[in-house]
């Protein structure tokens, strides 16, 4: 492989990040890990996707724990690791149903929403463990739940937009990866 066509198969995962890095310093607490990982796993293949997702997660973490002060003790320590694990779930999960459809598609639709499901419910599994239920209220599930739509739609349109603009940097057709 050349030097450009690594660069080629590394334009998406790195516009990705980048609007996940601006989305941290924005949204501290509020990063969509299931929309970047429905969008990983509908966009790019498994491996591919697998260090987006992790390299995300942990500029997240480096983000938190380097600027925003987020405690250096086990509590929190033990949350980034949980959010790291149900991101990867989240994107195993979504991978299972968004193969073969159109980016914005139904199918896509249902990947982030069971992706979302299983993201939460491993974290409330956590929170069982390690404390902290009393954040999975409704309201609060509702809110992070909106919040990865809008990015999901948002990063969807972004990278339909980008083909459409520069089919030579991102691709012609918003399609997902091939089966």
């Amino acid at each position: 492989m050349t030097q450009e066509s690594k660069f080629a198969t590394a334009r998406w995962p790195l516009t990705l990040a980048a609007a996940a890095i601006l989305g941290s310093l924005a949204l501290a607490c509020m990063m969509p890990f299931v929309a970047l990982a429905t969008l990983a796993a509908a966009i790019m293949g498994r491996a591919q996707a697998v260090v987006t997702v992790g390299g995300i997660w942990a500029v997240n973490q480096l983000l938190g724990f380097g600027m925003f002060g987020y405690p250096h003790d086990a509590y929190a320590l033990g949350w980034g690791a949980a959010l790291g694990a149900a991101s990867l779930a989240a994107l195993f999960v979504a991978r299972r149903f968004a193969a073969g459809s159109q980016l914005l598609s139904l199918r896509t639709l249902a990947a982030f929403g069971t992706a979302f499901v299983a993201y939460e419910a491993l974290l409330f599994g956590y929170a069982l463990f390690a404390g902290g239920t009393g954040t999975f209220t409704p309201a609060i599930i509702f809110q992070i739940f909106a919040n990865d739509a809008m990015w999901l739609v948002g990063l969807g349109l972004l990278h339909a937009i980008l083909q459409r603009s520069v089919p030579g940097l991102f691709g012609p057709a918003p399609q997902l990866r091939p089966r």
